[in-house]
């Protein structure tokens, strides 16, 4: 269980945030991440990837400690491959990477590494449970109500926080909000970079073994515990669907195992194409959610009821587009099987009359 009664600091918040501008969205932690990992497709080192970094005169601080996830084994310190790694080196930057930036961290789960201090394996808990008590629970979800005197605000009425001055973290905070997008991910409406932070904060929750068990169960009961919901918009019945399905599509590829599954895929020659995919949920066809290359074979569960796309499908993906030719294809299935309707327009309307 999470314990939001631990201290809050900081951290090099205050100190480091000088990278990012308005317009550009978080272009350039897009650009860190990739630089980090270079042509990897695994976890690197942490010291590896902070001297990729500085040698290109980029913040290490931001990317490393607040957005990335870190662990360490007895060959020394790792940043992990995870679901946000794999859309920064795999896809451009846009605003459903800029999203899913901002909810990891919001979600605030970036394990810890050698010499970092407690507080260090949740460094952002002030802004999770900004986002959580303060926009979720007393402004119902009012993102006008988001600035940094508001911030500022919640800062200081919380013995939580443990800093000297709260101003700088302010303002900020307000500013990573204001082009992370935090008034796109306060939305109805579901979308690649919510689907994307569902694997994101089960590969987290199952890395530190919150999840238990790979199961749809154990990840949702996990993902219940660290406030998924609230801290990707809130939440309604589409999503509520939509999470069950992701989860059973995230558990059938092996959850944070499916980054290695890829490369044994692609290495081994079970795959021919490299690149990513897509899977679109005909059910609820709101985005299509993408996949390492290869994992589709251990999808035993995939049926009608999924559209597979290659890689070029997926980057060109147009809901509308598909709903509508899928609409086409179905009444010309209807055609060809025959089916005609049983009641005129008379006798329904007569039935609807009572």
């Amino acid at each position: 269980m999470p314990d939001y009664t631990e201290d809050w600091h900081p951290g090099s918040f205050t100190k480091n945030f000088g990278w990012g501008k308005d317009g550009r969205g978080l272009a350039e932690l897009h650009q860190a991440i990739r630089v980090g990992f270079g042509d990897a497709k695994n976890d690197v080192p942490r010291d590896g990837f902070r001297e990729r970094l500085e040698a290109q005169g980029i913040n290490f601080y931001i990317p490393a400690n607040f957005f990335l996830f870190n662990y360490s084994n007895d060959t020394g310190d790792w940043i992990a491959f995870d679901e946000l790694v794999f859309q920064a080196v795999s896809f451009e930057h846009s605003a459903h990477f800029d999203r899913l930036a901002l909810f990891a961290f919001n979600l605030s789960l970036v394990g810890s590494w050698q010499g970092a201090r407690h507080f260090q394996r949740r460094p952002a808990l002030w802004s999770n449970r900004y986002i959580v008590e303060r926009l979720a629970q007393t402004h119902k979800w009012d993102v006008t109500k988001v600035n940094a005197n508001d911030i500022q605000s919640f800062l200081d009425g919380d013995e939580r926080y443990k800093a000297q001055t709260s101003r700088k973290l302010s303002t900020n905070l307000s500013f990573l909000y204001q082009i992370g997008g935090l008034r796109s991910v306060v939305a109805d409406t579901i979308e690649r970079w919510w689907m994307n932070a569902s694997f994101l904060a089960a590969d987290r929750l199952c890395h530190l073994r919150y999840a238990r068990r790979l199961t749809i169960s154990s990840i949702r009961e996990a993902l219940d515990e660290f406030d998924f919901t609230p801290l990707a918009g809130g939440k309604n019945v589409e999503k509520s669907y939509a999470l069950g399905r992701l989860l059973e599509m995230y558990v059938s590829v092996g959850g944070p195992a499916r980054f290695t599954r890829s490369i044994e895929a692609i290495s081994t020659g079970k795959t021919n194409d490299p690149r990513p995919y897509g899977l679109v949920d005909k059910k609820l066809p709101r985005a299509p959610k993408s996949l390492p290359a290869g994992v589709v074979n251990t999808m035993e569960w995939l049926d009608a009821s999924y559209e597979l796309l290659d890689h070029d499908e997926l980057r060109a993906f147009d809901v509308d587009l598909f709903v509508r030719e899928a609409s086409v294809r179905a009444l010309s299935n209807i055609r060809e099987r025959g089916i005609k309707p049983t009641m005129s327009s008379s006798d329904l309307m007569s039935l609807m009359r009572g």
